[in-house]
């Protein structure tokens, strides 16, 4: 029982959290649209694997999937899995990706979109 409301409790989390982090960018997206956040890119001049997140964020908040996709894919592809694993664990499920047989390979995923995810995001000059 304890095991099962942790569960969800920890499901409600990543639900709230991806939420609230979606309505907070589209908020500071209407308040400062071309405030630069990245301090890789103000160092470095090259984006970040992250580069364009809260942008991405904002134009999920505010309903435009191919905007968000083209500002950042891993971004979209994290909230995606954020509410997916959220609404898992508040339903009582564990995700398929989450089991520990699969921890590994998704890892090694993660890593290969990060990594793609940063080569788009220098190849378009984000």
């Amino acid at each position: 029982m304890v095991a099962v409301r942790s569960n969800r409790h920890q499901g409600l989390a990543l639900l709230a959290l991806s939420l609230v982090s979606l309505g907070a960018a589209a908020l500071l997206r209407d308040l400062a649209p071309d405030v630069t956040l990245c301090g890789v890119k103000a160092l470095s001049g090259l984006p970040c694997p992250f580069c364009g997140g809260v942008r991405a964020t904002a134009a999920l908040g505010q309903g435009s999937l191919p905007e968000a996709f083209a500002w950042n894919p891993a971004v979209v592809l994290l909230h995606a899995g954020m509410l997916a694993s959220g609404a898992a664990l508040v339903l009582g499920r564990t995700p398929p990706w989450l089991t520990p047989e699969r921890q590994r390979l998704v890892f090694r995923g993660l890593v290969v979109i990060l990594i793609a995810n940063w080569v788009y995001l220098v190849a378009v000059g984000r």
